[in-house]
């Protein structure tokens, strides 16, 4: 792909909100360039190419795995469709298996480029843009527990993504914990593939998920997809056991059994309820975090909020951040959902056409009009998505007696095998900051850079001192973000 040295709008991250930033730019006399280090666009909710709609698909009450596969296609089409010659406007560019490796001043940015990649080769480059828009998505969060870093103890992210983007079942038979809204998902998609499910561990009890019903009227299609997940469950006579917590998974060489506790309303484990499930996989999970290296690179203002996930950018009501000409949308500036994200993709664009002076709807006072009216509708749905994301969180929440109780033993920075008990010895001595801890301990410095245990390091502060989390903060970004070989400068 020949790519030009400035652009009018980049977009890092083809999830929903890129995709949907991409779409209403589309056609409005901007050169765009979106970019996604995943092989397809679409993000976690769809991870691969359309195909032969399934039940679930047709039955989908809010439809946004069927627009994410259409606004992904025409993507594709309009990036295949583009022929210009160097230097002049080519509409909307697509660049996939690229990593953005950091951000650095006038909204430059570092890219490893694919190593399919005709004539970059896997090198790294750079590229500026008049308007960066940061859509980089959100990760999972855990609560380590004894033996979580044994083979066979997944992530359901990773489960996922062994499915939609390498058609491979994790196991032919997957235990399932946590308190993330994954582990219905992961099992009806786990069920569709032919495999089975031993079991739900699941932390929430059923009076926690009855705090959805005052949503109910603004996100009934989320009550229908939840009931349509439970009927696939007792179909297939999958247990689902509510309100108990995994403590630890056992084996040698890989889990074979997986220890889990009833908890109390308090959310403390409550001793002598203890129970063995057999098992060769565990998928567990426990809500999500915003990806936020980037914007901090950036410069971005922070923000720590646990209606919206943890920390998230600050924006205004254009989405744009603290750094002028740098928007944040989707997952890193609140946690709710593809809806939310698909919404503030489209309001970011308008916010851009704007300020350029671009679209139809400029020329003419009734074209500004409509305008507004579409911008108050989108901040509209934006804020009941964001009210339904404050549910989500909430369910999602561990509570800090469940990080204060953590064995000292078990490991928390898996990269670099750093445990619990070292982690407390170090607060002893005065690291009660993520900045301090990691310099005190390493925690953060292995090959994932912290995206694991940053936050559960944030999480274990917060459960055994108490400070506020502005005291704690959040950990620095340098570029590279991600692990990069020296092969590709080499060719470069």
């Amino acid at each position: 792909m020949s790519m030009k040295a400035k652009y009018h709008v980049i977009i890092v991250g083809c999830g929903m909100a890129g995709l949907s930033a991409a779409d209403t730019l589309a056609g409005q006399g901007l050169d765009v360039l979106i970019i996604d280090e995943n092989r397809h666009a679409g993000g976690q909710l769809i991870r691969k190419v359309a195909k032969k709609a399934t039940l679930f698909s047709r039955m989908e009450p809010d439809g946004m795995k069927k627009k994410g596969f259409t606004l992904a296609q025409r993507l594709k089409r309009r990036s295949q469709g583009t022929h210009a010659s160097p230097g002049q406007h080519q509409g909307t560019e697509q660049l996939i298996q690229a990593q953005v490796l950091g951000i650095f001043s006038e909204n430059r940015l570092l890219i490893q480029m694919s190593s399919s990649d005709s004539e970059h080769g896997g090198g790294v480059t750079d590229v500026q843009a008049d308007h960066l828009v940061l859509a980089t998505g959100a990760r999972e969060r855990y609560l380590p527990f004894r033996g979580w870093d044994l083979p066979g103890v997944i992530s359901l992210g990773a489960a996922q993504i062994l499915m939609k983007s390498h058609g491979i079942l994790p196991a032919r038979e997957l235990l399932i914990g946590g308190s993330s809204p994954l582990q219905m998902v992961l099992a009806t998609e786990l069920l569709s593939n032919g495999g089975r499910v031993s079991g739900i561990l699941d932390e929430n009890n059923l009076k926690n998920k009855l705090r959805f019903l005052p949503y109910t009227k603004d996100h009934w299609p989320k009550l229908l997809e939840g009931g349509f997940h439970m009927g696939k469950m007792a179909l297939a006579r999958t247990p689902v056991h509510q309100g108990v917590r995994i403590i630890e998974a056992c084996g040698r060489g890989g889990v074979e059994s997986v220890i889990a506790a009833k908890t109390n309303v308090k959310g403390h484990v409550i001793r002598g309820t203890e129970k063995a499930y057999p098992t060769h996989c565990l998928a567990m999970g426990y809500g999500f975090v915003p990806n936020i290296e980037l914007p901090v690179q950036a410069g971005c203002d922070l923000l720590y909020d646990k209606g919206k996930g943890g920390w998230v950018v600050t924006v205004d009501d254009h989405l744009e951040t603290s750094i002028q000409g740098v928007y944040a949308v989707g997952e890193i500036t609140g946690i709710a959902g593809a809806k939310k994200s698909h919404v503030e993709g489209k309001l970011v664009a308008l916010s851009i056409l704007e300020k350029q002076g671009k679209g139809d709807h400029l020329n003419t006072t009734e074209g500004k009009n409509r305008l507004q009216r579409k911008y108050r509708r989108l901040m509209t749905q934006r804020r009941r998505q964001m009210d339904y994301g404050v549910f989500l969180n909430d369910l999602c929440r561990v509570p800090s007696s469940a990080y204060a109780a953590i064995p000292d033993d078990t490991v928390i920075c898996r990269c670099e095998e750093i445990t619990m008990g070292q982690i407390k010895k170090s607060m002893g001595q005065g690291f009660h900051t993520t900045i301090g801890l990691k310099k005190a301990t390493r925690c953060g410095m292995g090959r994932c850079q912290g995206r694991i245990c940053g936050p559960v390091i944030f999480d274990i502060i917060t459960a055994l001192t108490s400070k506020h989390p502005g005291e704690i903060g959040y950990s620095h970004s340098r570029a590279p973000v991600k692990n990069v070989s020296v092969s590709a400068f080499l060719n470069s």
